[in-house]
């Protein structure tokens, strides 16, 4: 009986230390050039889009310098569905410093 407590003890310990199979999501950050916008009410439709979002932890977007960093969980969503929510505003983007 106390072989089998140990035994059961010891695979708990392993599935802890390396997931169980389970994968972790990694917040990342993304800058994408923006095209299009002509003042703040631009930018704020491209926040608001973006923040909607699933998957999008944080949203910057600046008109003035013709960006939007993005922060979110790469499990969640992908820089391509990034673009295509900013293409929904009418304007255009591509990934940029």
């Amino acid at each position: 009986m106390r072989r089998r407590q140990a035994l059961i003890a010891f695979i708990f310990a392993l599935a802890l230390a390396f997931g169980a199979g389970t994968s972790h999501a990694a917040t990342r950050s993304v800058t994408l050039r923006v095209k299009g916008m002509t003042c703040g009410g631009c930018a704020a439709s491209v926040e608001n889009a973006l923040k909607s979002t699933g998957g999008v932890v944080s949203v910057r977007v600046s008109f003035e310098r013709g960006r939007a960093i993005v922060k979110y969980d790469d499990q969640k969503v992908t820089v391509a569905r990034l673009r295509e929510v900013i293409n929904t505003t009418g304007m255009s983007c591509d990934v940029g410093r």
